[in-house]
């Protein structure tokens, strides 16, 4: 196991799965960043407002960033957010509102949970995504699940990865994917059987295996990150809430880089950009996250005078 203390280790090995999936990665002093696409930039570790200087800002600019997006505490100007996580190491049933607490210890009678090697994913579990992707209404095709297949492989090869499967006797009904990463543990993939949610699949999963990490000696945090940029149902953070998860509510800063700048000062270029987005965002994650960045920086808009380009004061 690596040691919690042992930072050096943790980038390395998380930067060689990033770079294997095709993210870009930069590393700073105070950890990762890295874009799920499209060069949007967030940091890794998503506890709580994070501090970052001109330089630090600079020095992700030169690594190829076109936009940050990061979680800053509530007198910034930037777009209402939250982050979920667990970080209390007693967590327990107790840790639950009462009527989830109920319907949990049901679940714990109808399922297990256990964790499992990610090859088992590979093997028994890949059905569970185009159910999950369909079910949400969101495109799946077969390049999709095959890009899945690949990252669970290469998951499965690094060891700051791990899984956590429910079963209905012999059945996978629900799993889950994280990383460990400086004191973390991160979620990275959820996905479920519908015709097995009926025994309440995903309450075993996500009280089981979160209880059992956060009580881990290297781990002080069970986060599932900021808003997702796309995708995020309130009915999907009352479950979060309704699991133990605090809210933590933040606020997202926005950074465009100089580069990119001219172009979101012109209305024009920000209409054709928008309309050629509408266009492809319906199937393809790249502009659909384009999409969602800048519909938060037009928001913002109306706020600041130059779309969010203002700079962060220093705070080293």
């Amino acid at each position: 196991m690596i040691k919690s203390t042992d930072h050096c280790n943790y980038d390395e090995r998380l930067s060689d799965f990033f770079h294997k999936i095709g993210c870009h990665v930069v590393q700073l002093e105070r950890g990762l960043w890295w874009s799920r696409g499209a060069r949007i930039f967030e940091p890794v570790l998503m506890k709580g407002p994070t501090a970052i200087s001109n330089s630090e800002i600079s020095s992700l600019w030169h690594g190829g960033c076109l936009f940050l997006r990061y979680p800053a505490a509530l007198d910034q100007i930037g777009i209402p957010s939250y982050i979920y996580l667990v970080d209390d190491s007693n967590y327990d049933l107790d840790s639950l509102p009462h009527k989830q607490r109920k319907e949990t210890k049901r679940s714990l009678r109808l399922s297990h949970v256990e964790k499992i090697p990610i090859s088992h994913i590979i093997k028994n579990g890949m059905d569970l995504i185009p159910d999950t992707y369909s079910r949400q209404g969101r495109y799946v095709d077969d390049s999709i699940i095959s890009w899945w297949k690949k990252y669970f492989e290469f998951a499965d090869c690094n060891i700051l990865f791990e899984a956590w499967g429910a079963f209905v006797g012999k059945e996978l009904g629900a799993f889950r994917l994280d990383f460990t990463y400086r004191g973390g543990f991160y979620g990275e993939a959820l996905f479920n059987r519908q015709d097995l949610l009926k025994y309440q699949v995903m309450n075993a999963l996500m009280f089981v295996s979160t209880r059992d990490v956060i009580r881990r000696p290297e781990i002080d945090h069970v986060s599932y990150g900021i808003r997702a940029m796309f995708g995020d149902t309130p009915s999907l953070n009352r479950f979060k809430e309704s699991m133990g998860y605090r809210r933590i509510d933040i606020v997202e800063r926005i950074e465009v880089a100089p580069i990119v700048k001219p172009f979101l000062r012109s209305n024009f270029c920000v209409d054709v950009i928008q309309r050629v987005l509408r266009k492809y965002s319906e199937k393809f994650d790249k502009p659909k996250r384009i999409k969602a960045i800048l519909d938060d920086i037009l928001e913002l808009r109306g706020v600041m005078p130059k779309v969010n380009c203002n700079r962060v004061p220093e705070r080293d």
